[in-house]
């Protein structure tokens, strides 16, 4: 009879499996940055020159010389006149005023900008309403960011905003790592295709579908769907086989638990070696890991839940910890429980939660306690709270950390 023993903790299997993925090389290739989103950054991107370039102006109004609005207001407007063509070396004296708009340069002499608004114009001159101070309305030279500093770090995860940074920069090309290949085998006799008729005591892959999805969504891998097999030795040493030779990792859906009809772990353990087998963690107590021609397999359970407990704990956090990304983390948000959350001694455990707001404050509502193969309850979640295996739960009332979908 098999049976899971030798469980290890949940940071165990992290490191264990990010030691293996570790060993991955992966080349550099030079992309288009709107091409690069969802890549991971190669070397660090340095700005090329000071943006602004130069001192400019934040709003529409009139660049002055700041004394002379010291004692302006409604009731005691100042009147400076209007230069409209400046010519050479001429500057913005006292009692001088030049008309400029958002990202224009400040003119020679000038320390401020009076906003629009807060002037009255009359032909050749204005009348200011309200004092400005030095430097005001003026975006100064390098405010947003100096010449030679770091724009994008190695080891970024490019979202939009690192895009438009680069784009401000002048820049056209990023230098990023190369996808990582990644290929997905899903199992059972009792899986079928989406789209495919069934018969009773069959189910549809929405597993496979689940992790084939987060992997794409994440954005710096190369997935191969390799489809559905048996639950049989010789056929899932081929597909492993095969896989394993085309792919920098590979994951296997189903087949973790201790059945009889469970044989990926055989499979995997006949032409390879084991890197951990069970992990202390609900749900998704059945993952573990192989070595296969020398590349890693993580073994997921074919249950939906449990599979993306799997993906989300340990191989987003082993990728982040053999790649070094920097920004691959969870957003997360505390939030006051709305009733006791228990746990099982020894188990770091993973619930969804809804949140909900009222009474100026986050509450976090757990979404189905049980159940590894609900997926409604990861649809109609907002995030996880993660409960450590040295503790006994969260009471109600608890303000606990949550991470966000």
């Amino acid at each position: 009879m098999k049976i899971l023993k030798g469980l290890i903790e949940v940071d165990e299997a992290v490191a264990a499996f990010a030691k293996v993925l570790s060993k991955i090389s992966l080349q550099k290739e030079s992309v288009r940055i709107e091409e690069a989103l969802g890549r991971i950054v190669a070397s660090d991107v340095k700005a090329e020159f000071d943006f602004p370039d130069q001192d400019r102006s934040a709003v529409d109004g009139y660049a002055v010389l700041a004394e002379d609005t010291y004692y302006a207001s409604q009731y005691n407007p100042v009147e400076l006149k209007i230069v409209n063509n400046r010519e050479g070396d001429l500057c913005v004296e006292r009692g001088v005023a030049f008309e400029v708009f958002t990202g224009n340069p400040i003119p020679c002499g000038a320390n401020s900008v009076v906003m629009k608004e807060d002037t009255v114009r009359d032909n050749d001159k204005i009348l200011v309403l309200k004092p400005v101070p030095v430097g005001g309305n003026i975006s100064r030279k390098g405010e947003d960011y100096a010449k030679g500093s770091v724009l994008v770090g190695k080891g970024t995860v490019v979202n939009p905003f690192h895009i438009a940074i680069m784009a401000s920069n002048g820049l056209k090309m990023v230098e990023v790592f190369e996808k990582l290949k990644i290929g997905i085998i899903s199992t059972g006799n009792e899986i079928v295709s989406p789209g495919l008729a069934r018969e009773h005591g069959e189910y549809y892959d929405s597993t496979g579908t689940l992790i084939h999805q987060l992997l794409i969504q994440d954005g710096f891998y190369r997935v191969t769907y390799y489809g559905i097999f048996p639950d049989d030795v010789k056929a899932l040493t081929e597909a492993l086989e095969e896989a394993t030779l085309e792919n920098d990792i590979v994951i296997t859906l189903g087949g973790t638990g201790v059945s009889e009809s469970d044989v990926v772990i055989d499979a995997a353990e006949k032409i390879g070696e084991q890197v951990f087998r069970g992990v202390k963690m609900r749900p998704g107590r059945p993952t573990s890991s192989s070595l296969v021609n020398g590349k890693p397999v993580l073994h997921l359970s074919g249950y939906p839940v449990a599979a993306w407990t799997g993906y989300e704990v340990i191989l987003r956090r082993a990728v982040a910890k053999a790649f070094n990304l920097v920004n691959y983390k969870r957003h997360v948000a505390f939030a006051r429980l709305s009733r006791r959350l228990p746990n099982q001694a020894g188990y770091q455990t993973y619930i969804r939660v809804q949140l909900k707001t009222g009474e100026g404050e986050l509450t976090a509502e757990p979404y189905m306690l049980r159940g590894s193969g609900v997926l409604s309850s990861l649809v109609f979640s907002h995030g996880y709270v993660e409960i450590p295996s040295n503790i006994e739960g969260f009471e109600k009332g608890d303000i606990v950390k949550v991470f966000l979908f």
